[in-house]
């Protein structure tokens, strides 16, 4: 039997780090979002994944002053943030946009991440990573997406436990900055499980 294939999306993961900005109501504008976002079969399948950052710049009537621009991540991901903006605009942004961050350019990250079923009966130990791999990838990650606190944070740790105290901290700085320009933090979560013939007699 095929693989199941099912999408969940996953909101307010990560608040704008301010204080003001965090008693924002953003509900509308998640809910349009978690009505229109969809992750794409074919996507899914080929585990294609990976967060991408677009720009948004708002004018004072919380119009888009500009059109998104996408700073980081998968071109092939983001024509589906494309896609739903456009379907946004056409409805009207300043419906679906609180007051506050009218006038302003905020950026929005949708992560598209795949779950696997892992439950095979055996254990899969994980390949050992050398120091040098864990920051090479981390690098690499952080090259592809620049505007993504999460990396930033994941090399932060890296970095504290490997004895880089102030690489560390400047890392978590650069984190902290990205989250207070987040307009919001989605996840749209791809889950995938095997479904097996028994081998009992049915």
């Amino acid at each position: 039997m095929k693989n199941l294939l099912v999408t969940l999306i996953l909101f307010a993961t990560y608040s704008v780090a301010t204080i003001a900005q965090e008693s924002i109501d953003y509900s509308e504008f998640n809910k349009f979002l978690s009505k229109n976002l969809r992750y794409a079969q074919e996507f899914r399948a080929e585990k294609v994944q990976g967060p991408i950052t677009l720009l948004l710049s708002l004018d004072e009537n919380g119009d888009f002053k500009k059109a998104p621009k996408l700073v980081g991540g998968s071109e092939t991901l983001a024509q589906e943030v494309f896609r739903t903006l456009d379907l946004m605009e056409a409805k009207g942004t300043a419906s679906l946009m609180p007051e506050e961050v009218f006038g302003k350019e905020y950026l929005l990250t949708v992560q598209f991440k795949m779950i696997e079923n892992q439950n095979t009966g055996f254990y899969i130990p994980e390949r050992y990573n050398t120091e040098s791999k864990i920051l090479e990838k981390l690098n690499s990650q952080i090259q592809e997406n620049p505007y993504f606190a999460n990396f930033y944070e994941e090399r932060a740790e890296y970095f504290q436990n490997t004895g880089q105290s102030l690489l560390a901290e400047l890392d978590l700085e650069k984190a902290k900055l990205l989250r207070n320009k987040e307009l919001t933090n989605i996840v749209v979560v791809g889950y995938e499980s095997s479904h097996k013939k028994s081998l009992i007699g049915e």
